[in-house]
């Protein structure tokens, strides 16, 4: 395996500034403290080159692209290939060539050359065919980046990565929010390094160097370790990767948790299956907690949702700890024996709410957008339904909808007028105060916000996980401290 003097290759910072004074400030910034850098020198608006560090524990890539793969190098080929040329004799170890670009080219003895392609707009037919006409290219190493816009294509690319022989080495990355997964599994899976960014806008799916080294620390991975996750659509917004990473930290367990954007199970199931990576764990959020259970060979049998999947010798097996989570808190605040609840929401969160509310003895009224599933739901739980547009009042309103969750945080399942309730919980997390908790706090309604729920159902998955049983005031404190990484 090609390696720094002191790093494992697998991270990747790519730099681009406009002039070469601010990629100097980065380079001397960075080096040192990631093992690679590529420097997008296509986004120079001058000619002049950084100086490049030769202390050796950093090793740089010169990247110069084409606006036919990508990149911004409005310029003709002869000019582009001499700036490349410089950037190796001021001592770039390594350049960065299109898979179409001349062969022929001299860089010195000590440059390597990576041969990349770049299918930003669809995801290829045969990625075979694709790797094979790259593979055409001389050089000591090589790129393919396709757009990957479903499950089923993440997983053809995950499976193909899989049995890719180790030479010649590769880097392969899948891009978009589907494609994310294949950032974090590449190195796992044979890939040199996964690429970062300062801010992580640079290329779909991108991680940020917060995320990569701060959240994931993925620049002092073991090739074998646990895998996690949280399996949802969309699961951007969501803070878990955060938490249970940093809890994994903390209690030095061996594991990294990823989020899994998917908008199909099956084939992700199917992948699990054959797949030589050791996921261990997942989180379901919406939209599959229902949903998921079809997969697994034993649920608890009390989980009308399933929200924690553990994997045994058996299979999959699920259970529930939302309820749980959902529940601690409320006793904390009211004794719920005949108390009136509206439940907005008729998901798989409202599921696992309902019947808890019931069991605790609760008159539940579901209010819901529409009518026919509100009323579907209700006779399913044996509560009463009612439209949104004439809600009830009760002793406690619970929010079992993602409306307000980040980026919507403007909006609000109930206008502050209709906020006729003793207490008001929201089970939306991020951000931890929403529109409707802070309308309500204006008129005086106590208050329970999503994240006390979401500390106490990720507490319990982690001791399911791990059979460690975690701070839970610790765990507030990392998710009201989002401190990040070089900041």
């Amino acid at each position: 395996m090609l390696e720094t003097d002191r790093f494992t290759l697998k991270l990747c910072l790519t730099l681009a500034e406009s002039s070469a004074v601010a990629l100097e400030k980065q380079l001397d910034r960075f080096a040192g403290r990631v093992p690679l850098i590529e420097l997008r020198l296509d986004h120079l608006q001058e000619k002049r080159l950084p100086r490049i560090p030769g202390d050796g524990e950093t090793r740089v890539i010169a990247t110069c692209r084409p606006i036919r793969e990508g990149g911004v190098f409005a310029g003709g080929e002869a000019e582009r290939l001499e700036l490349l040329n410089q950037a190796a004799k001021a001592g770039c170890q390594w350049v960065d060539l299109e898979s179409d670009a001349p062969g022929s080219i001299e860089f010195g003895a000590q440059t390597r050359i990576i041969r990349s392609k770049h299918l930003f707009d669809y995801f290829p037919e045969s990625l075979d065919r694709v790797w094979n006409d790259l593979l055409d290219a001389p050089g000591d190493a090589y790129k393919l980046a396709v757009r990957v816009d479903t499950t089923r294509q993440l997983v053809e690319l995950l499976s193909w990565m899989e049995n890719l022989p180790p030479s010649p080495p590769f880097v392969v990355v899948g891009m978009g929010a589907f494609g994310q997964l294949s950032r974090f599994l590449g190195p796992f899976l044979g890939s040199l390094w996964t690429y970062a960014s300062i801010d992580g806008e640079f290329a779909p799916g991108q991680l940020s160097l917060e995320q990569a080294c701060n959240v994931f620390r993925l620049q002092e991975r073991p090739q074998r370790t646990a895998l996690y996750g949280v399996i949802g659509n969309p699961v951007a917004h969501s803070l878990s990767p955060l938490l249970h990473n940093r809890l994994f930290e903390t209690y030095r367990h061996e594991g990294l948790y990823l989020p899994t954007h998917l908008d199909e199970l099956e084939p992700w199931f199917e992948f699990l299956e054959r797949t030589r990576l050791e996921f261990r764990g997942f989180s379901v959020t919406i939209p599959y907690k229902s949903r998921v259970s079809a997969f697994l060979s034993r649920t608890d049998a009390s989980a009308a949702s399933v929200n924690t999947l553990q994997r045994t010798d058996a299979g999959w097996e699920g259970t529930n700890t939302d309820r749980a989570g959902f529940l601690i808190p409320l006793r904390k605040r009211l004794r719920l024996q005949g108390r009136s609840v509206v439940l907005l929401g008729y998901g798989g969160a409202a599921r696992s709410v309902a019947t808890t509310l019931v069991e605790q003895g609760c008159r539940v009224t579901v209010v819901g957008r529409d009518a026919r599933k509100s009323s579907a739901f209700a006779e399913q739980f044996k509560i009463a339904s009612a439209p949104i547009s004439d809600s009830p009042e009760a002793d406690i309103c619970v929010n079992a909808t993602p409306v307000g969750q980040i980026p919507d945080v403007d909006v609000t399942p109930l206008p502050a007028e209709r906020l006729k309730f003793r207490l008001v919980y929201d089970l939306v997390y991020n951000p931890e105060e929403t529109r409707l908790l802070r309308e309500a706090r204006r008129q005086g309604i106590e208050c329970i916000s999503g994240m006390e729920m979401f500390v106490e159902q990720a507490a319990l998955q982690f001791k399911c996980w791990t059979g460690i049983n975690p701070d839970r005031d610790g765990m507030l404190n990392v998710l009201r401290d989002r401190s990040g990484f070089l900041q």
